[in-house]
């Protein structure tokens, strides 16, 4: 990025333009899934429904009115700006929180029935202000409204308020974290940030020719041309049966006498961002992934199983979740273990010492102020929500290092398609106990499943890549910060209104179906009807204190041993069930980029960055382009992958 003597400053168009983007995304990403059914713009780490709409506001829009009128054009740092609104916001709509939300607040009592004894074993253990508990409000939900019937905003309210306060305190959290982590993170560390090449390279010499030279690349549009010809092609045979299709996902590979599966899946816009991974990295990514199927099919061939069911969204196989879990706990302690330098600073200026924060979007003593008041603010919500102390400070505690290690596994490998192999909900019953949780305790962490369930986009990522992008930027305002919370308001309400008119209008039941709700009852009544002893805990125990052993050797050897291959980076998420579709990408970027640099050297690399960048991009243009079909011919069901299906 070109150096430049000032800093640029937030703009007002800036903000607001990202403030509209941010809720056109919060808008468009739940009616496309819900409605046309189609892949997710706002599903996973990539934030592919921001990215295209920065693809085409730099690609095209600038340019535009560069030729029509310069001075209206938009500046490199007004841009960044916009694009990490988008990115944040992209956190919100449909994996993320509001859907499974608003399905997980109803559907207890649209799908109560005598077989089930919901209406006895759960409808009373939720509280009257997170659920909203009319009768007719659910069923609406999920049949439609009667014909001139309006929304039923009032029972709406308070639930919304409430859950709106808790996630915006969450989110702040967040962003306060990665504030005091970004000096270590982006300047002593310097860490990769894979998700931030695209964006960086659109905006690359942009503001010295009409089109940035990305644009102008041969190479970049050979690249883009490959999956967007794919992706044209499957959306072809989506409305023409006769036009074939290039597959790209192939029939899994049976092992260790068909107990595991190995899934085979291409995907360009996965293989485009393993190129900027260093190889041992890349190498590491999908190498761990191997290694956690051997050591699942190992488990069933002998036969060995830890008591009780390996909750859903987690690993391939209880040890192998937890064993994940103490990998992740190992992690996020060697993160403030290298940063306790920075952070005894940090905190050390919010009891008024110097500290130099000048470079950051939030001075470091508003940042820890920040973060102490929503983590005391979130924790009396959990208490009244019906957890009991210890068990809300395990959860808040458990929830915080899942997603801090998440974040950096992001930052470091940043993979755009990964997940977590634990949650913090059965950690923490398998932790505690149900004993110590109780049953309004267990209903309340089950409810959480709206935000900290799938994991494949949190708003402690992008903004981690967000502020990666500020930093290369110089975009250094204060405004910055206000910019991300304006972005998290605009995205809530837009999602909000957007999910329940949608419901409301078509009926939930003839919508496209999310499974997290399904999970999050079903782990509730297990819990409440199979309790949780000394006899499940104890073997889950020993299996994190395993993974955080194994994650210590790794992480020593890394740091250590300039010989070593594998990085520490991979083993945290390697069995998660979206590193599963992604493993084999992965391989393929590492691989091309081992040739190119075993045959050309970095110069090699250099030269073949427009391509790799290419494929992102047209992977997700190719998405985009049916995306713009369907919705204007109202067609349903054209699943054109974008990400990991």
């Amino acid at each position: 990025m070109p150096d430049s003597a000032h800093r640029p400053q937030v703009s007002w168009r800036a903000l607001c333009l990202g403030a509209l983007l941010s809720l056109f995304l919060n808008v468009a990403c739940p009616y496309s899934v819900l409605v046309l059914q189609n892949a997710g713009l706002t599903s996973d780490y990539i934030t592919a429904g921001a990215m295209m709409l920065f693809f085409l506001l730099v690609g095209l829009f600038n340019p535009l009115l560069k030729l029509c009128c310069r001075p209206l054009a938009l500046r490199q740092g007004e841009l960044i700006v916009i694009y990490v609104m988008m990115i944040v916001a992209s956190a919100i709509p449909t994996w993320g929180l509001v859907t499974n939300l608003f399905h997980i607040l109803t559907r207890p009592f649209y799908y109560a029935t005598p077989e089930n004894r919901w209406a006895t074993l759960i409808q009373p253990l939720l509280p009257a202000w997170l659920v909203p508990q009319e009768p007719e409000v659910s069923r609406y939900f999920y049949e439609g409204l009667p014909l001139g019937q309006g929304i039923p905003w009032r029972p709406w309210l308070v639930p919304m308020l409430s859950w709106g306060s808790a996630m915006l305190a969450v989110y702040l959290m967040m962003i306060a974290a990665m504030i005091l982590l970004r000096r270590p993170w982006v300047e002593q560390e310097r860490l990769v940030f894979p998700l931030t090449q695209l964006p960086l390279e659109m905006l690359r010499g942009g503001e010295d020719h009409l089109f940035p030279p990305l644009f102008r690349s041969p190479l970049m549009w050979l690249g883009f041309a490959l999956p967007f010809f794919i992706q044209l092609l499957r959306g072809l045979h989506h409305y023409f049966f006769f036009i074939p299709e290039i597959r790209t996902y192939y029939d899994p590979l049976p092992l260790f006498r068909n107990t595991v599966q190995l899934q085979i899946f291409v995907n360009f816009a996965i293989i485009g961002l393993s190129y900027f991974l260093h190889l041992h990295v890349a190498f590491s990514v999908w190498f761990f992934h191997l290694l956690s199927r051997a050591e699942t099919g190992i488990f069933n061939l002998v036969g060995y199983q830890v008591k009780g069911i390996n909750e859903v969204l987690t690993g391939s196989s209880t040890a192998l979740s937890f064993q994940g879990m103490g990998a992740m706990l190992a992690l996020v302690a060697a993160i403030l273990w290298t940063a306790r330098h920075h952070l005894a600073r940090a905190i050390g200026a919010a009891f008024g010492r110097q500290a130099q924060d000048e470079d950051e979007i939030l001075s470091y003593r508003a940042a820890v102020w920040l973060w102490l008041g929503c983590a005391v603010f979130f924790f009396v919500w959990l208490l009244a929500a019906g957890l009991p102390p210890l068990a809300a400070l395990v959860f808040m505690a458990s929830a915080q290092v899942i997603f801090l290690a998440v974040a950096r596994v992001i930052a470091q490998g940043g993979i755009g398609f990964t997940a977590s192999t634990m949650l913090p909900q059965p950690f923490t019953v398998y932790t505690l106990g149900t004993a110590a949780i109780g049953a309004k305790g267990l209903a309340s962490i089950s409810l959480s499943y709206s935000w900290a369930a799938e994991l494949r986009t949190t708003v402690m990522a992008s903004a981690a890549n967000g502020l990666k992008l500020a930093h290369v930027g110089r975009v250094r305002s204060r405004r910055l910060f206000w910019a991300m919370v304006l972005a998290l308001v605009v995205g809530m309400a837009g999602a909000g209104w957007i999910t329940l008119y949608l419901n409301y209008t078509y009926g939930g039941i003839n919508m496209r179906q999310f499974g997290v709700p399904t999970i999050a009852y079903s782990f509730l009544q297990n819990k409440l009807l199979n309790p949780v002893g000394p006899d499940h805990i104890h073997p889950r125990l020993w299996f994190t204190a395993l993974g955080a052993s194994l994650m210590g050797l790794l992480i020593y050897l890394q740091h250590h041993y300039l010989w070593w291959p594998l990085h520490y980076i991979g083993l945290p998420v390697s069995d998660s069930w979206v590193m599963g579709w992604a493993w084999f990408s992965v391989f393929l970027g590492w691989l091309l980029k081992a040739i190119i640099f075993k045959f050309t050297g970095t110069r090699g690399y250099h030269v073949f960055k427009p391509l790799f960048l290419g494929f992102i991009s047209g992977q997700l243009m190719g998405g985009a382009l049916w995306m713009i079909v369907d919705f204007a011919l109202g067609e349903v069901g054209n699943f054109v992958y974008i990400g990991v299906p």
